[in-house]
């Protein structure tokens, strides 16, 4: 049993969201559009590399963008291409290694997968299912050797959860009391498989209990949420009780390329069709679009998509 000075399961429950703010909407509209843009470029095969965008993400982007200190670092993994947007805050910026023509130096040639844009705080990001975990943690582990300032947030999906580096993370992140924030994207997703095609259920809320860090389940979808649970999880981090996020959401397009990839593909994702991907609360661009006003958010979105052209 716990004691009364370690985290418990409820110590990160928030029950007053951060408000939706003007900042904030533009910035969630803006990182839709620049995928849909990434999108359209995938199905007139403009890159010669694979893209993993993240369609459905964009609030748990754009909340760890507002919710990193200046000490801070983010690893990440395959499925970057949102971070590294949000974090730039440059479309060219991406593309310009999509494209491979940033060649001046080695980092023209990190592809998608192991994309980390320079002075973005992104540090590191892994193709390797789980590989950013004991990254991470090591990076959190050199702050508190050091004393040095700063959190390290870390992202991992539901697929990696079946890895045993995550477990071992998270035993090791509690036992040194290292500074990490660890954020699972569970989408129900993990390359074609559902949770229930290729496992059997996890009460993460449990598992983390039993480990002894700090723990919140929290709609992916609602940027108001993700940022209370998110600068919650930092402040835990900071005072050497790691957390552990749990993000419910929906990812919308392929796991990787073009949406959709081929004729007849029935995942449809088309700029023509407008921002919103889904009328439906898993999309975030769908809730900023209730929270605004239908005509707030086309004049703003319409702004958004004029000043951001290509």
């Amino acid at each position: 049993m716990l004691n009364s000075k370690e985290p418990s399961v409820a110590s990160l429950q928030d029950d007053n969201p951060m408000p939706v703010t003007m900042d904030i909407a533009t910035a969630i509209i803006r990182l839709r559009y620049w995928q849909h843009l990434l999108n359209e470029m995938l199905k007139q095969k403009k890159f010669k590399i694979p893209i993993h965008l993240a369609f459905g993400h964009e609030s748990a982007a754009v909340a760890v963008d507002r919710c990193m200190g200046a000490d801070d670092v983010l690893c990440l993994s395959h499925r970057n291409a949102a971070y590294n947007l949000v974090r730039s805050k440059s479309l060219r910026a991406v593309l310009d290694h999509y494209l491979l023509v940033s060649q001046s130096n080695h980092k023209g040639f990190m592809g998608s997968m192991n994309l980390a844009v320079a002075d973005s705080g992104i540090l590191y990001t892994s193709s390797i299912l789980g590989n950013d975990l004991p990254v991470a943690a090591g990076i959190a582990m050199n702050r508190s050797l050091l004393q040095k300032p700063g959190v390290a947030f870390v992202f991992t999906g539901d697929g990696a959860m079946e890895e045993g580096v995550f477990w071992e993370t998270m035993i090791f992140a509690r036992s040194h009391k290292l500074p990490l924030v660890i954020v699972v994207e569970n989408d129900n997703h993990s390359m074609s498989s559902t949770i229930a095609q290729r496992r059997s259920s996890i009460d993460l809320s449990l598992v983390c209990a039993g480990v002894g860090i700090a723990y919140q389940k929290v709609d992916g979808a609602a940027i108001g949420g993700v940022l209370s649970s998110f600068r919650a999880a930092r402040a835990s981090a900071e005072r050497g009780e790691p957390a552990c996020i749990e993000l419910q959401l929906a990812t919308f397009n392929q796991h990787a390329g073009p949406t959709p990839g081929w004729p007849d593909d029935p995942l449809r994702i088309s700029l023509d069709d407008g921002l919103v991907v889904r009328d439906t609360p898993e999309d975030p661009v769908h809730l900023i679009r209730q929270e605004l006003g239908d005509a707030d958010f086309r004049q703003l979105a319409d702004e958004i998509m004029k000043a951001e052209a290509l």
